[in-house]
């Protein structure tokens, strides 16, 4: 398949379209992507329980954090492919239930591949890491820097004196690095989508991922930036508005502060979680279509897992 090249205000109409992707099967999709999200949080939750009864770099801490990171690689790629494939058989119309999302285990090539696609993206996230580490100006200013944050005490001020000023040339390091990192995220998503959607081995899946995110890097880079500042305000907002309900709730009953602060951190969690997978769905659709159709494969070619 090869990549298209999309207008500016492409990334705009996928995000209105993934707005409206619960329309059609909401209770396939919403209890599909739940499951995502529980599912998802069984590493952290182990990471929680490793600090919490023990200390860092302890042999329990150490083993807990191994099983989460194992957890992450194993678990989470099978669930994320057939997480795409739920929505794609909720928009094209075919039968669709929640428990879709775990049906990608039971598909030994399936997970495998998708399983291989997330190690191929770590290792070049590592070597992304590595290579931006290596041409940062003034290292050593920037890690005294972090290094007196990390000595403040909560609620400190940190020493900033005889501090350097900062290096010139980090300004054009930052962009580049947001750049850079913009491209992987993109080309990670849509990779995943191909290699669940579009039936792409690993390298294929990875190359059209990272064509499709240098191709309409203007675009994606354009949205971005208008989401970063909406987003800013929006969460500005939020957070205020959960401020306040959260010291009401807490004068009442810390008790009844936690009941309510649960299942709203997950429906938050929850509607991020379906628009940017609607949002990446609808990016394939209109960049690995085909000419004039903005589709993917038809829901037959597709098998829903």
């Amino acid at each position: 398949m090869t990549a298209k090249s999309v207008t500016m205000g492409a990334p705009f109409a996928w995000l209105m379209k993934a707005l409206d992707v619960g329309r059609r099967n909401p209770g396939a999709l919403f209890g599909g992507f739940l499951l995502v999200l529980v599912v998802g949080l069984v590493p952290s939750a182990l990471q929680l329980l490793g600090d919490a009864i023990s200390t860092p770099m302890a042999p329990v801490w150490v083993v807990l954090y191994a099983i989460s990171v194992l957890a992450s690689i194993v678990i989470m790629p099978p669930l994320v492919g057939a997480a795409f494939r739920l929505l794609h058989a909720c928009e094209t119309g075919a039968p669709a239930r929640a428990s879709d999302v775990l049906a990608g285990y039971a598909d030994r090539e399936f997970a495998v591949r998708m399983v291989l696609v997330a190690l191929s993206f770590m290792a070049v996230y590592i070597v992304a890491l590595g290579l931006l580490y290596v041409v940062l100006p003034g290292k050593e200013a920037l890690l005294e820097i972090f290094q007196r944050f990390a000595a403040t005490p909560p609620g400190g001020q940190p020493d900033m004196t005889g501090l350097q000023a900062p290096p010139g040339g980090l300004l054009l390091w930052l962009l580049a690095a947001t750049a850079l990192l913009l491209v992987l995220g993109n080309a990670y998503m849509l990779a995943f989508a191909q290699a669940s959607l579009g039936g792409r081995g690993v390298g294929d899946a990875m190359k059209d991922g990272f064509a499709a995110a240098f191709r309409n890097l203007l675009p994606f880079t354009g949205f971005a930036i208008a989401a970063f500042f909406v987003g800013f305000v929006l969460l500005l907002i939020a957070s205020i508005v959960i401020g306040v309900i959260a010291a009401l709730l807490m004068a009442i009953s810390p008790t009844l502060a936690l009941v309510v602060a649960v299942p709203l951190y997950l429906v938050l969690m929850l509607g991020l979680y379906v628009v940017m997978f609607g949002f990446y769905y609808h990016a394939w659709r209109e960049v690995f279509g085909e000419p004039g159709l903005g589709a993917g494969p038809a829901a037959a070619d597709v098998i829903v897992a």
